[in-house]
Formats: C-alpha cells, sequence, structure tokens
C-alpha cells in the first residue's frame, strides 16, 4: 500500500520546485523543472507538467498539492494537479494574490514579503488584507528581478559594442566578443549585428533571466560593471519593499526577502539596506531562499489538519 504523502509546488516562468513530504511533514525529496507559470488561463491540462507531477511522487498517494504559481494560468495548473492526483486535495495560490507572502510575513512575525526571483513583487499585512507592490506583470514590472537584471546586463554589452572603450568583463561573458568591432563595410557590420543577437537569443523573459547567473559570476570576479548593476538591484528592490511597506500604513518592523535573486544578496544587500535603513534603521531583515516552500509545507499542514479535525 503506498504511503500518504502531500506536495508543494512552486513553479513560475522559468522554474518549478517541487517537494514532497510525509503525512507528518518530513521531507522526502526535491525536485525542479521547467516553468509551467504562464500569462494564458486555459481548463485544459498541461500534460508534460501532469506527467512530471507523477513521476516525481511514484510510490505515493498524494493526499495534498499545494502550489505557488508566479503566472495567470490557475486554473490550469489546479486542473493539472487533479489530473496528476485524483482524489487530491488541491490548492493553487497565485503569487500576485499576496497569500502565501502574507504566509510568510506570519511565519517570521513581517510586515512585508519581498520576492525576487525571475520576477519582484512586494506583498504587506495590511491587518488581515494584502497589499501588493510590482508583480504588474511580465516584462513591464520587475525592478530588481533576476530577469530585468539579465536584461540590464544585455543592454550595457550593447552599448559598450556600440563605443570604442574597453568593453568589460561582463560583455565579453555574455557576447564572446573581446574588443569593438572596427571599421566595416555596411554589409559585414550588419553580418556581425545579427550574429550577436543570434549569441544572445532567444529573447523570451525566462533566457534573459538566466543571464543573471553571468552577471553574479563577473561580480565574484570583480567586474565594475557588473557591480554597478547589481546596486541597482538593491536600490530597486528597497523601493519595492518601501512602496509596500507605506501602502500598508508605513510600520516597518521586519522584512522577508525571498527567492533567487538572495543568492546574489552579497553584491546588492549594501545599497538595499542603506535605502531600507534610512528610514526603518532598527527592521529585522530575514533573507531566504526557499521561502515559498516554507510557506506552502505550512499551508498544506494547515489543510490536513483541518481535514482531520485537529
Amino acid at each position: 500500500m503506498a504511503s500518504k504523502a502531500f506536495l508543494t509546488v512552486d513553479s513560475g516562468g522559468s522554474k518549478t520546485c517541487l517537494a514532497l513530504y510525509t503525512e507528518e511533514g518530513v521531507l522526502v525529496e526535491k525536485g525542479n523543472a521547467h516553468g509551467f507559470g504562464s500569462v494564458e488561463d486555459s481548463v485544459s491540462v498541461l500534460e508534460e507538467a501532469r506527467q512530471i507531477l507523477s513521476d516525481f511522487c511514484t510510490g505515493y498517494e498524494i493526499t495534498h498539492a499545494v502550489c505557488n504559481l508566479g503566472g495567470k494560468n490557475k486554473e490550469q495548473m489546479d486542473a493539472t494537479l487533479k489530473a496528476a492526483f485524483p482524489g487530491a486535495r488541491t490548492k493553487v495560490f497565485r503569487e500576485s494574490e499576496g497569500t502565501v507572502g502574507l504566509e510568510l510575513c506570519k511565519m517570521y512575525s513581517a510586515e512585508v514579503t519581498l520576492m525576487a526571483g525571475t520576477g519582484a513583487i512586494a506583498i504587506a499585512r495590511a491587518g488581515d488584507r494584502a497589499v501588493i507592490s510590482g508583480g504588474w506583470g511580465a516584462n513591464i514590472s520587475d525592478g530588481g528581478s533576476g530577469y530585468q537584471l539579465g536584461l540590464d546586463a544585455v543592454r550595457l554589452a550593447l552599448r559598450e559594442l556600440d563605443g570604442t572603450g574597453e568593453l568589460s568583463l561582463l560583455t565579453k561573458t555574455l557576447t564572446g566578443i573581446d574588443e569593438p568591432p572596427k571599421p566595416m563595410s555596411a554589409a559585414d557590420f550588419c553580418a556581425f549585428r545579427d550574429r550577436v543577437r543570434q549569441s544572445l537569443a532567444p529573447f523570451d523573459r525566462a533566457h534573459l533571466a538566466s543571464f543573471a547567473r553571468k552577471v553574479c559570476d563577473c561580480a565574484r570576479l570583480g567586474d565594475t560593471q557588473a557591480l554597478e548593476l547589481y546596486k541597482k538591484v538593491g536600490l530597486d528592490l528597497a523601493d519595492l519593499l518601501l512602496a509596500a511597506a507605506k501602502k500598508a500604513g508605513g510600520v516597518l518592523k521586519g522584512a522577508v526577502i525571498n527567492g533567487g535573486m538572495v543568492n546574489g544578496k552579497e553584491f546588492w544587500a549594501e545599497s538595499f539596506e542603506e535605502r531600507l535603513r534610512r528610514e526603518y534603521p532598527t527592521v529585522t531583515l530575514h533573507y531566504i531562499t526557499d521561502g515559498i516552500d516554507e510557506a506552502t509545507r505550512n499551508m498544506a499542514k494547515t489543510m490536513i489538519n483541518k481535514d482531520k479535525g485537529e
């Protein structure tokens, strides 16, 4: 007889994180897949996602599945979970709804949760309600995110290629070119530019966000341009967090900073904290990379306990 278990899912536009737990809340396994968050909702099942979820939980009877979704396709993801685990209790929360962010606020006794991964959004507590800053949608509201960092890096590289100065390590890393192009025929120059664009393509959100890793690598090697981009990340994230805090009433004793961008916080935390502490000098900051997993695990356990009448 298969052991009972529950599943948490954190799925965005570029990556999906899976965590399988025993019914008592003990971690069995973690895994990753590509993102299934989409800007288009549908009632159709995501067959690839269904298969991945089903295979990941082989040997277990899934009783509950909770998903934090960094996309608009909430109904589609719920249908996919139900197809993968017939009979399981499922719950899908859109990240921009703020529910999971509020759970993190509660867990860490904080007023604001800042989620900084491929995208960026800040969720603040206002009584029993949520106040949200950022998260307006893909490609139009992502200051401080991995997507924005990758896009800024590409734009910087192209500006340097248009100039005459020495290329930064970051530009060399992104493009594989060691110096700006010399004068050449119009046809040759057009071909050169096409090769550069091809080397950076595709220009979708997930791929541009992947360049954030190269910015981090170059920053670790002391590249000044990469370090400057990270300073901007810190300022953008601080402004996002402050906007949410002020809309929620202006109290900020604690904040949770969660997501993949925390992996590079050694390069942006200084500018981030300096901006925050000008207005909230005693704020307590909790930097975590797996907060979504923590929050959805707690939410799944709550569902289980309620079903048991506890």
